[in-house]
C-alpha cells in the first residue's frame, strides 16, 4: 500500500503533462491543416488575378493619390474630374497589400495574400473556438469543416478584389471576437472591428454584439448602470473603432464631398443594369437573396458530370450543410441572443442589395458574419459533434470541391 501513495501523487501530473501534449497535437493539426489549406487556395485561382482593384489602389496611396491612374473596364470604376479613376470599395484590404506593393510594385499579385490570410482565418477560428471551451477535436472539425466546405475556399482561391474584401473582412472580425468574447484589450477589439467594417461595411452593423460583451448585457437587456470598469472598456472599444472609421469618412470626404458616400453610385451605367431596377437597395430584392440562400441548386444538364453549378449562386445548404445544426442555437444566453441579433443587422443591406454576389460559387455574402455563425456552431457542438454534424461536414467539402473542380477545372458553369 505505501507504494500507492506515491503514485497518486504523480497522477496529476501525468494528467497534466498528458493534457500538453494532446494540446500540442492540437496545434500542430491546425497548423498542418493551415499551411495545406494555404497551397490549396493558392493553386485554386487564376494567376496572377485578374480583377483586382487593391494593388493598383495600393500603388497609389503610395503615391500620395487616391484615385487611380489607368482605367480597368473589367472593373467598376468611377470617373475622376480631374483625371483618374476611383476606387468605389472601401479602401482597408488595399492597406493590407500596401507593404507587399511597396517591395513588389503594382503588378502584385493579390491572390497571394488571399490564400496566406484565408489559410490564417483558419487558425484565427479554431482559436476563437478554444476561447469559448470548446475540445480540440470539435475545434478543428469545424475549422477543416470552415476551410474547406464553405464559400471561404472559393473567395479566398480566387481572391479577386470583392472576394478578397471578404477574406480581409473575415479575418479582422475573427480577430475582433476572439477579444471580445473573453473582453480583452477592447482598444485592439475595436479597432480590428473597424478595419474589418472598412473592408466589409455590413460588418459595422455587428457592433452592438461587441458592445453587449463588453457592458457585460444580459439580454433582453435591463435598465441597470454597468460599472465604470464595463463602461470605460465600451468607451476603449469605441475610441478603437473610430479611428478606421474617421480614417475611411475622410477618405470618401476627400473623394466624393461626403463621409458617407463610397461613389458606387457613381459608377458608370450601373443603375442602368437589370438587378438595380429598384436602386441599389431595395426590400423587393429579399426574395432573390433567400431564393440564393436557401434554394439555388446545382443546373442538371443531359451530360457528365451532370450538375452544373450556376454564376448566380449555390445555396448555403448545399455548400454548407452544418448550417443545418444553427436551429439548435437557440438560447437567452447574452453570447448567443446578441450574436444573432448582430448577424440579423448585418443582413438587412445584404438582403436589400440588389446584387445576389455573382459571379460565384456558393454565397459570398455569406461571408460577413461567417465568424458569428461559425461561433454559434461552436457554441452548439459545445458538447461534442455527433456523428450526423460531421457526415454534414464531410459532404460540404466534398460539394465545395465539386463545384470548384467543375468551374475552374471543366469550365462547366452556366448563369
Amino acid at each position: 500500500m505505501p507504494a500507492s501513495e506515491p503514485q497518486r501523487e504523480r497522477d496529476p501530473l501525468l494528467g497534466q503533462l498528458l493534457l500538453a501534449r494532446l494540446r500540442e497535437r492540437g496545434a500542430v493539426s491546425v497548423l498542418l491543416l493551415t499551411a495545406l489549406l494555404a497551397v490549396l487556395y493558392w493553386e485554386t485561382g487564376p494567376k496572377p488575378v485578374g480583377l483586382d482593384h487593391f494593388a493598383p489602389l495600393a500603388d497609389a496611396f503610395l503615391s500620395g493619390r487616391l484615385h487611380i491612374t489607368a482605367e480597368m473596364p473589367w472593373l467598376e470604376q468611377v470617373p475622376r474630374p480631374g483625371g483618374g479613376w476611383y476606387v468605389p470599395y472601401p479602401p482597408v484590404p488595399a492597406l493590407v497589400v500596401l507593404p507587399f506593393v511597396a517591395l513588389v510594385g503594382p503588378s502584385f499579385d493579390t491572390g497571394l495574400v488571399a490564400a496566406l490570410l484565408g489559410a490564417l482565418n483558419v487558425v484565427l477560428l479554431w482559436w476563437l473556438l478554444g476561447r469559448i471551451g470548446l475540445g480540440e477535436g470539435t475545434r478543428l472539425l469545424l475549422a477543416a469543416a470552415f476551410g474547406l466546405g464553405t464559400v471561404h475556399w472559393w473567395a479566398a482561391g480566387m481572391g479577386t478584389s470583392w472576394l478578397f474584401a471578404q477574406v480581409v473582412a473575415v479575418a479582422f472580425s475573427l480577430g475582433a471576437l476572439g477579444l471580445a468574447v473573453l473582453r480583452e484589450r477592447p482598444l485592439l477589439a475595436g479597432l480590428l472591428l473597424g478595419l474589418a467594417a472598412g473592408a466589409r461595411l455590413p460588418v459595422g452593423l455587428t457592433l452592438p454584439l461587441y458592445l453587449a460583451l463588453y457592458l457585460g448585457l444580459p439580454f433582453p437587456p435591463r435598465a441597470v448602470l454597468p460599472s465604470g470598469e464595463r463602461l470605460r472598456a465600451a468607451g476603449l472599444l469605441l475610441g478603437g473603432l473610430a479611428v478606421p472609421a474617421a480614417l475611411v469618412a475622410l477618405y470618401n470626404l476627400a473623394r466624393f464631398g461626403s463621409i458617407f458616400d463610397f461613389g458606387y453610385e457613381h459608377i458608370v451605367g450601373v443603375l442602368e443594369e437589370p438587378w438595380y431596377a429598384e436602386g441599389i437597395l431595395s426590400l423587393s430584392y429579399v426574395p432573390r437573396h433567400l431564393h440564393a440562400i436557401f434554394v439555388r441548386g446545382f443546373d442538371f444538364v443531359d451530360a457528365f458530370p451532370w450538375f452544373r453549378p450556376n454564376w448566380t449562386a449555390t445555396s448555403l445548404l448545399l455548400t454548407t450543410p452544418l448550417y443545418l445544426w444553427l436551429v439548435k442555437a437557440r438560447s437567452r444566453e447574452p453570447l448567443v441572443a446578441w450574436s444573432w441579433l448582430a448577424v440579423a443587422l448585418a443582413l438587412v443591406p445584404i438582403l436589400t442589395h440588389g446584387n445576389v454576389g455573382f459571379t460565384q460559387f456558393g454565397y459570398r455574402f455569406s461571408l460577413d458574419v461567417a465568424p458569428l455563425l461559425w461561433l454559434l456552431l461552436g457554441w452548439t457542438f459545445r458538447a461534442g459533434t455527433p456523428v450526423e454534424a460531421r457526415v454534414a461536414a464531410a459532404l460540404g467539402v466534398l460539394v465545395n470541391a465539386y463545384g470548384i473542380w467543375a468551374i475552374t477545372g471543366l469550365d462547366f458553369v452556366s448563369f
